[in-house]
């Protein structure tokens, strides 16, 4: 990581790429090796801003053209030196000519006082100078250049004009600069001997990448809207923001995509990060007013005067350690009188790391004392952080009332506060039925935020030691908070545990457990057996309580219909308000409502599940983010569906969630493959295999794909064989549809029709038992391709085209294209619909296709842009040139042509080197 904040480069450490600063580095070296131009150039910008990586990229360039560099950095102590920078300079001069007349002025030269010594160092300078040949001298942190040195250096530059030496600059501007040095550099700017280069904070781009480069992975939209109110676009703090989420385990990166689990968790940031060193040098009150200030500032005014009281200054003292800390560029006027600002927001975050125990709950003690007395004015959120940190320090009771509340209002929408809040405040609360209602509220915001650790540990407590001190209905919650926790944790043990016997012993009524097991056994991929203890405990559960009733029959629904009995479950769609809790509240009307559509969605009718959910007006955007995901990625929108599922992933948005990972892994990896990203295909299916293993026959489909598309047609085939097997282990009938066919175009290409028509069989049961839209269209190709049946032909494509799912529309065309059941022209209306997806390797597969049936492929030029882009995707993926001749279906030497070209091209030497400019953007595929 760059180590510097202050603009203070460090030389030993390697050099670092630069983002947005190649044009003001060129202006900087045309300056220093023009002979025309001005002799002293100012490199400018505030703190962090990277001036002192700038110069470094200035003398490598310089180097690299044969121009003599000499380089140097002021320290801040050398202010108060008198000639300190000039005697420096003069030294380095005279080693550098030993010969000149520079050497026999410095033997000479005695030290002295005042203008004396001014004098003969004037003198030796012009003398040093005169002896050189073209030079450029190289200044960092010129800011702390002592005014004596000022007065020798400024008439010297005015001196060069047109001579053999350059001054290039860098350094802060500050209100506390010299009023005399100011005047002499404005003298020297009329006179155009001064060129000045400012450097800008960085863009979003130029933000976008050098995230990209550090972490190898693109920055989500959010991280970079993090990144941007944090570190106002200074590189240095930007890396140090990444560097610190991923000590803190809060930075995800999946398939080259990187985000923050929590945007509102601040990075784990050590306490010795160069800009925190620095204000620990400034001496006097300076050090301790800024680490009280970052906790203070958001109260405005009123800090000024609790700073006092924290650190023990006097308002005057703490007024004058601000305006050092403003002179040195670590704090801005905020909004309104005696109103402080972080330049840098990050910079708090890594002061308030710096603070003792005892002194973080002091001055938040003081904050929420005065917020509370009304001195002090401040939103929600710093309040309530302020009494997590206060902890005992204020009034236990208020505290934990506040606390309480503000975290239940937040819950649904700010899980990591609100699961701090929570905490505190059960820290805070003695009385049982207190404590009970903050644990029930606790583990329901952990659940909903995926934290299962913290959700399991406060559902257990309630269980255990307060069950009979929450409503029957928080303790039936609890219960499912407790399962779907453990499924979150993998801990399958404990699951099986509850299912095996365990379930007999938990608290509540009896409806409460045996729905607590039927999510057990479901969590355990045990759809028959939930299915079978829900009808034989149905007398138990349907006479409970209308919550209990109400899920009971929820589950019912859903359950029966994966397994194909689908008549209570199309009961549900057809009226979803004919249930007991739907004129309870709008919350259980979206649990229903987005269960309904979940399960229409899984069994590929996501039209359908629109419809319920428009008739009855819940927003998608209120659905959950895997659920969106299903939902964008069969109608088409593929990448909307794509950046939605890699953050999903990456948090972990869908685990917990039954089946809704499984389902989101399938369309996902099929995305993937259908676009050459097969590796990044891979890794989907095998976390979701890991993650959360719960019907994963869903996921066949897509990998025999990946199989198929790699020649490995033993194990395509294995694969929907073996899917089939678990399905039929597990009474599941969901998501057969497709494998059946899969089967029979396996078992006709072996040539044992037989097989082949009992698959035809198996597909017509599945459609018959489902009556869905998509089992429907599997039927219908299953038989047209087994009975060479073109009226079955014609009747699947009608259906496809109805459905208007595109990749299952032009899937189905080249099925039956492919069998010689239809018109080969299909095959246009099949690689248009590929192209709107960008399904590149689809559209190759189909290209073969078209070639074979002799039907011209548009586009030639088109043609061949979109081969090289498929190869380089393909390459990046770590295809051997085997592989790639297989997925291409071409041969090894075709390949070999072919990545030839595209390094030709392209300039890359290498397949690393084509991988990683895919990554940064330099090549878009």
């Amino acid at each position: 990581m760059i180590n510097y904040w202050l603009g203070v480069a460090c030389s030993d450490q390697p050099a670092q790429p630069l983002f947005g600063r190649g044009t003001s580095v060129a202006r900087v070296v045309d300056i220093a090796t023009s002979r025309d131009a001005a002799p002293l150039v100012l490199v400018t910008g505030p703190t962090g801003i990277g001036r002192g990586a700038v110069l470094a990229a200035v003398r490598d360039e310089l180097t690299a053209r044969d121009v003599t560099t000499l380089t140097l950095r002021v320290a801040r102590a050398e202010r108060d030196r008198p000639f300190s920078l000039v005697s420096r300079l003069a030294a380095e001069l005279t080693a550098a000519n030993p010969g000149g007349d520079a050497r026999r002025t410095a033997k000479g030269a005695a030290p002295g006082p005042g203008r004396d010594a001014g004098r003969r160092l004037a003198a030796e300078l012009r003398a040093a100078v005169t002896a050189c040949d073209k030079l450029t001298v190289l200044v960092d942190d010129a800011q702390w250049t002592d005014p004596d040195s000022h007065a020798v250096l400024l008439p010297l530059v005015r001196a060069l004009a047109g001579g053999p030496v350059t001054f290039v600059c860098a350094l802060r501007p500050s209100p506390a600069d010299p009023a005399g040095g100011r005047a002499a550099l404005d003298q020297l700017c009329a006179a155009g001997l001064v060129e000045a280069v400012p450097l800008r904070p960085l863009r979003e781009s130029e933000v976008r990448a050098l995230v990209t480069q550090h972490l190898q992975a693109k920055p989500s939209a959010s991280l970079l809207g993090y990144l941007r109110r944090e570190c106002r676009g200074r590189p240095a703090a930007v890396l140090t923001a990444l560097a610190g989420h991923r000590r803190s385990g809060s930075l995800r990166v999946f398939d080259r995509h990187a985000y923050l689990t929590a945007y509102d968790q601040p990075p784990s940031l050590p306490s010795d990060l160069p800009p925190v060193e620095y204000l620990k040098q400034l001496g006097g009150r300076v050090w301790p007013v800024a680490k009280a200030m970052a906790v203070l500032h958001p109260l405005g005014s009123a800090a000024i005067g609790l700073a006092g009281e924290a650190v023990g200054a006097t308002e005057d003292e703490v007024r004058a350690a601000l305006a050092e800390l403003y002179a040195e560029g670590a704090l801005r006027h905020g909004t309104g009188p005696d109103h402080w600002r972080f330049r840098v927001p990050l910079l708090a975050s890594a002061l308030i790391t710096c603070l003792g125990p005892y002194e973080r709950r002091r001055l938040a003690q003081l904050a929420v004392t005065a917020i509370w007395a009304g001195t002090a004015v401040a939103d929600d959120r710093y309040l309530a952080e302020q009494l997590v940190a206060a902890g005992r320090f204020v009034d236990s009771g208020r505290a934990s009332v506040e606390l309480l509340a503000l975290g239940t209002a937040a819950m649904l929408d700010d899980g990591y506060h609100a699961e701090r809040w929570l905490r505190a405040a059960l820290d805070l609360i003695a009385e049982p039925e207190r404590r009970a209602r903050a644990l029930v509220a606790h583990a329901s915001t952990c659940l909903i935020h995926l934290r299962y650790g913290e959700a399991l540990e406060s559902a257990w407590t309630v269980m255990s030691e307060y069950a009979g001190l929450v409503s029957p209905e928080a303790l039936l919650e609890m219960e499912l908070v407790y399962v779907a926790s453990l499924g979150g944790t993998s801990d399958m043990a404990a699951l099986a545990e509850i299912c095996d016997g365990g379930w007999r012993s938990l608290p509540g009524r009896e409806g409460h457990r045996a729905l607590t097991r039927c999510i057990a056994l479901c969590h355990l991929d045990r759809w028959r057996e939930a299915e079978e203890h829900l009808e034989a405990q149905r007398h138990t559960w349907s006479r409970d309580n209308d919550v209990v009733a109400a899920l009971g029959l929820l589950f019912s629904e859903c359950i029966q219909a994966v397994l194909g009995r689908t008549e209570l479950f199309e009961r549900a769609v057809a009226a979803p308000t004919r249930w007991p809790l739907w004129a309870e509240g709008e919350r259980h009307r979206f649990e229903r409502l987005s269960q309904l559509a979940r399960v229409l969605m899984l069994l590929g009718d996501p039209d359908r599940a629109e419809k319920v959910l428009a008739m009855h007006r819940l927003p998608s955007a209120y659905r959950p983010v895997p659920d969106r995901v299903v939902a964008d990625s069969q109608s088409g929108h593929w990448d909307r569906a794509l950046g939605l599922a890699r953050e999903s992933l990456a948090v972990g948005l869908s685990i917990g969630d039954l089946p809704t990972h499984t389902v989101m892994c399938r369309e996902t990896s099929a995305i993937l493959g259908a676009r050459g990203r097969l590796a990044g295909a891979r890794e989907v299916i095998e976390r979701a295999r890991t993650v959360q293993p719960v019907m994963l026959h869903l996921l066949a489909v897509p990998e025999s794909y990946l199989e198929r598309a790699l020649g490995a047609t033993d194990r395509a085939d294995q694969l929907v064989t073996d899917a089939l097997a678990v399905a039929a282990e597990r009474g599941l009938v969901v998501g057969t549809d497709d494998l059946w066919l899969l089967r029979a175009e396996s078992e006709l290409a072996a040539g044992d029709l037989a097989a082949a028509g009992r698959c035809a069989d198996e597909a017509r049961k599945v459609a018959e038992l489902l009556g869905t839209g998509r089992a429907r269209l599997s039927h219908l190709l299953t038989a047209a391709v087994v009975h060479h049946d073109r009226e079955s032909a014609t009747a699947a494509v009608r259906l496809a085209r109805k459905r208007a799912q595109p990749l299952e529309r032009a899937d189905t065309l080249a099925v039956v294209v492919r069998y010689g059941l239809a018109d080969p022209s299909l095959l246009h209306e099949a690689y248009a619909l590929y192209g709107d997806l960008d399904a590149l390797l689809r559209r190759a597969q189909l290209r073969n296709l078209m070639r074979a049936h002799k039907v011209a492929v548009p586009g030639r030029s088109l043609t061949i842009a979109e081969n090289e882009r498929l190869l380089a995707v393909l390459v990046t993926e770590g295809l051997t040139n085997r592989e790639l001749a297989v997925a291409l279906g071409c041969s090894e030497k075709s390949v070999e042509s072919r990545l030839g070209r595209l390094f030709k091209r392209t300039g890359f030497r290498s397949r690393v080197e084509l991988a990683s400019a895919m990554l940064t953007g330099e090549y878009a595929a």
